[in-house]
């Protein structure tokens, strides 16, 4: 009897998990800016491997760096922009064999100590927060001028 219902439980576990969406997040092209630019502008790419359509947010934080003390680390205003960079996103949908464009803008604010690091961390959440995609993290310099050769 234990052996039956493992074996319905199992069967259940691969259905449900069949069913939910399977999405990926990449960074598509890197920022073009060079680091003393206050504005980087980041093409991402999230496809859905699943078999039903996602809607889902595109959630970024800022987080801390890694290996990185906290005095040296500042926070960068983040926006998510649709791929002609006209409109400001709020939720996709992503259809099941598809794959959507967005960009993130790192913006980092004004008077911004030099030699600090930024760590940005981005993910596709659905509508009750729960994570539906891999995390991608942006790190970002704020170089001092006076320091480049």
């Amino acid at each position: 009897m234990k052996t039956v219902a493992t074996i319905i439980l199992v069967c259940f576990g691969v259905l449900f998990c069949q069913g939910q969406s399977q999405l990926k997040l990449s960074i598509k092209k890197g920022s073009d800016a060079p680091n003393f630019e206050t504005e980087h502008m980041y093409l991402m790419e999230l496809s859905n491997s699943g078999s039903v359509a996602s809607n889902v947010t595109i959630s970024t934080s800022n987080k801390e760096c890694a290996n990185v003390k906290k005095a040296d680390q500042t926070d960068f205003d983040q926006v998510i922009m649709d791929k002609n960079k006209q409109n400001r996103l709020q939720q996709i949908v992503v259809q099941s064999g598809k794959t959507v464009e967005f960009y993130v803008k790192l913006s980092r604010p004004n008077g911004a100590r030099l030699n600090t690091w930024n760590c940005t961390e981005i993910l596709a959440v659905s509508n009750d927060g729960r994570a539906f995609s891999n995390a991608v993290s942006i790190e970002s310099l704020i170089p001092n001028p006076n320091n480049n050769n």
